[in-house]
């Protein structure tokens, strides 16, 4: 320890009292201080005790005290790189370049011409049917034809009907149905009935088709056809 110079030059001063020298303690009142005191310490929990003047905590504490900032360290890590790997995701999924679609060709469809031929065919089937119309005959009565000897079923659409043979093979009818022919096809309100042959009977009718009323003509042609196939 260094000295007052003043001291040693003048001496103590009178107001400078010398310090009384501390009791010594004896070294049983020592230990047995020391050892009440890790009893007390002992005692107290352990995350309160506190350990003594100038000694430094337990390394146990010291972990257990920087524990959670690691786990918030790590996590904060975590969810940067979670973040980074998400934005480098939808920038490349922005930046993938778009399927573009192929156009689709249709091929032309090709259809052929219908010659003048096919419709001049079409024509001559349609004024000349092959056979005769199916019609509804509708109700019938019996029609006697004395002259043939022979009897029949005619239907009642023909209305008011008469027949006559003037040459003993042709049978000619006469009925409102078809007097309803037009002026155009007068002709041929006396142009149907019947033709007796060697085999039996055939159907007695106009050579060509009334063009003002094609329906009228298919209609008599299916009535006469049905009426020749009952004569007996």
């Amino acid at each position: 320890m260094s000295r007052d110079p003043f001291k040693e030059l003048f001496g103590p001063s009178s107001g400078d009292a010398p310090e009384p020298a501390p009791a010594p303690v004896p070294a049983r009142d020592r230990l047995a201080y020391e050892q009440a005191e890790r009893v007390r310490t002992s005692q107290l929990p352990a995350g309160k005790r506190t350990p003594p003047a100038g000694v430094d905590a337990h390394p146990r504490d010291r972990s257990a005290q920087a524990k959670p900032w690691i786990v918030v360290g790590i996590v904060a890590v975590l969810a940067i790189i979670a973040s980074i790997v998400i934005l480098n995701l939808a920038r490349g999924s922005e930046q993938a370049p778009q399927p573009t679609a192929q156009p689709t060709t249709q091929a032309p469809t090709t259809t052929s011409p219908t010659t003048p031929a096919d419709d001049d065919d079409d024509d001559s089937d349609a004024e000349q049917p092959e056979g005769p119309p199916a019609v509804d005959v509708g109700a019938t009565y019996d029609m006697a034809i004395g002259p043939w000897d022979a009897t029949s079923q005619i239907s009642q659409r023909f209305g008011s009907i008469s027949f006559n043979i003037p040459d003993g093979t042709n049978l000619v009818l006469t009925s409102d149905l078809l007097n309803s022919f037009p002026e155009s096809c007068a002709a041929m309100r006396q142009g149907w009935g019947a033709t007796k042959t060697g085999a039996g009977y055939e159907v007695l009718k106009p050579a060509e088709r009334c063009a003002e009323a094609p329906e009228l003509y298919d209609e008599v042609w299916g009535l006469v056809d049905a009426w020749v196939k009952t004569i007996r």
